[in-house]
């Protein structure tokens, strides 16, 4: 049986899968990385679901924890050790893995990347068994990292996994036909996220796809009535939950510019970055545009950058919360009716 098969919320990654797991056995530092909301999570427990080592895998969500000095506490708990008499737990874990061949998963590890990256080298030095597979926005940058990029679903796929998750919302109701046009520009209109497609389709048990539309049209967030842990963690329950954590991970510059961003429609360059959002408060819009794309809240190619929807219409909101939201259109209206 096949992940997806095993999954209905795992369509069109099979690919993707194949990629991950090849990389991880050839090597022993795999992080996924990737836009909020675009799969990594699931993708990672997919793969520790599979029978490739023999002491079997253990996942740690690091969401909840604030303190990385926490991080060997938080991982031994989860390989059945008790920390609790006051004996320091990385020495402690360390030894319980020495002699292990074990995957251990390190989800959702770009608030701690500092800890990760003091723990895992000498992790994969003193436990030569254990391969590690992290899920962050951002790379640790260790010696032994391979990254791979979780990119958002093909249309298709999108479309399978919107579908299937409205005839779940509403057994019996009415579903849009694969094939409309509607529905499909929902689906681009939400990048083709998987957390988007499934939030979105579950309204669908009360709304039309017009009335989902003109949800989204006045910035409904997509927030369910009720958040099912067992489905998606914590933090997932929302688009602007997802990138809210996201935007609190950012330096302020970058918070910043993540705002001002939202003001372009459609691509733009770093100099054309410069001429509409640089002041004396953001002297260094290519370094903070760098950043955000290291962080996949901004995608690039050939020398052009765009934000995809869902993180240009954070980022409106934040720009409007700042109270810059005449400003920012005003010297854009100004960049684009340039002669």
């Amino acid at each position: 049986m096949n992940a997806s098969t095993r999954d209905p919320g795992f369509v069109g990654r099979g690919a993707l899968l194949a990629e991950a797991a090849a990389l991880l056995a050839d090597g022993r530092h795999l992080t996924l990385g990737g836009l909020p909301g675009v799969g990594k999570s699931r993708l990672a427990r997919v793969l520790a679901a599979r029978p490739a080592v023999g002491d079997g895998a253990h996942v740690v969500d690091l969401a909840p924890l604030r303190k990385g000095a926490l991080l060997p506490h938080l991982i031994a708990g989860a390989v059945g050790l008790d920390v609790s008499d006051g004996r320091p737990a990385r020495d402690r874990l360390l030894s319980r893995l020495a002699g292990r061949d074990a995957l251990l998963v390190l989800d959702n590890a770009e608030h701690l990347a500092d800890a990760c990256r003091d723990l895992v080298p000498e992790l994969l030095w003193r436990c030569p068994g254990v391969r590690v597979l992290v899920t962050s926005r951002l790379p640790l940058r260790t010696a032994a990292e391979r990254l791979l990029v979780v990119e958002p679903l093909s249309e298709e796929a999108a479309m399978e996994l919107f579908l299937a998750r409205a005839r779940a919302a509403a057994p019996g109701g009415s579903c849009p036909p694969p094939h409309d046009v509607l529905a499909r520009s929902l689906c681009r209109r939400l990048d083709l996220l998987p957390l988007a497609l499934e939030l979105a389709a579950a309204r669908l048990a009360s709304l039309s796809l017009g009335e989902l539309e003109h949800a989204l049209d006045i910035g409904d967030d997509l927030a369910p009535a009720r958040c099912d842990p067992e489905r998606r963690p914590a933090h997932h329950h929302s688009l602007s939950t997802a990138l809210g954590r996201s935007h609190e991970l950012c330096p302020p510059a970058q918070r910043l510019l993540w705002a001002r961003l939202s003001v372009f429609i459609g691509a733009f360059t770093a100099e054309d970055a410069v001429q509409v959002c640089a002041d004396r408060l953001l002297p260094d819009v290519a370094g903070g545009l760098d950043g955000l794309a290291e962080g996949s809240l901004v995608h690039g190619r050939d020398e052009a950058f765009w934000l995809p929807v869902t993180v240009r219409t954070y980022g409106m909101r934040l720009l409007v919360a700042l109270g810059e939201s005449a400003r920012q259109q005003e010297r854009y209206r100004a960049w684009r009716d340039r002669p």
